[in-house]
């Protein structure tokens, strides 16, 4: 490649995918934290997919979606935009149930960690640049660039991948979620003139994420859930550590 080719957010995409699928090895997590018998390969393989399939897709679907969440953050910013849609808050809590409130807020968990992974992709094609780092990046290089994140931005976006599947284990409230999301879309659908199709397009996104949870989690027992919510968290905080121990023996 070209000197003159800087690193570009694509080129970070890319790097994020192959990195998260290294540290989501079954035999190297066993060793890391001695598994239990419910995490098996299969349970880590499923992880995996979820991670790559949404919060860290291709470059090319990163690019749908961050159009999709764009539209979708202005209801996470004016909720009473949706509210409008049962009529009015008592409303909703009536054809929802008393649950509605936790379900409408975990409908967007997964717009804090998109949120949380785009602004490190940026930050890190910056540093990137600043470093003179070209494409393609090695680990090495990847790690340095990492490294010079705001560590509390990066506990914050765990946090958020945490709240992200602690709110889809527990299904009753996926479901009653994904149900809301269903009928806001469908409500829109019936007022174009008012809601504009990006918006639900926003709203079917946040759902299919949503869904492809439930797809993920309904298969396993309520005591293998909660350990799979524990080791991805486990997993997230042991890389940090590594990172941050390795660039600091250095220095």
């Amino acid at each position: 490649m070209s000197n003159n080719i800087l690193t570009e957010e694509q080129h970070i995409i890319e790097k994020f995918r192959e990195m998260v699928a290294k540290r989501y090895v079954y035999h190297e997590m066993k060793q890391r934290f001695d598994l239990p018998p419910s995490i098996t390969p299969e349970v880590i393989n499923d992880v995996k997919d979820y991670f790559l399939g949404t919060i860290y897709p291709e470059y090319q679907e990163r690019q749908k979606l961050e159009y999709a969440f764009g539209n979708l953050a202005h209801y996470v910013k004016q909720p009473k935009k949706i509210w409008g849609l049962f009529g009015n808050m008592a409303g909703a809590i009536f054809k929802f149930g008393r649950h509605f409130i936790q379900a409408f807020k975990a409908g967007f968990a997964s717009l804090d960690s998109f949120v949380g992974a785009k602004k490190f992709e940026q930050n890190m094609a910056q540093i990137a640049n600043n470093n003179g780092i070209k494409p393609p990046i090695s680990d090495e290089e990847y790690e340095e660039c990492y490294y010079q994140l705001d560590r509390r931005d990066i506990i914050q976006f765990i946090n958020d991948v945490k709240a992200l599947f602690g709110a889809m284990v527990n299904i009753p409230l996926l479901l009653k979620t994904i149900e809301i999301l269903d009928n806001v879309a469908e409500t829109m659908k019936k007022h174009p003139k008012v809601y504009p199709a990006e918006d639900i397009a926003g709203i079917q996104l946040g759902r299919d994420l949503l869904n492809r949870g439930y797809e993920l989690f309904s298969k396993y027992d309520e005591t293998t859930k909660q350990l799979m919510v524990d080791i991805i968290y486990r997993n997230e905080m042991w890389y940090v550590d590594y990172i941050y121990s390795k660039a600091e023996e250095k220095n």
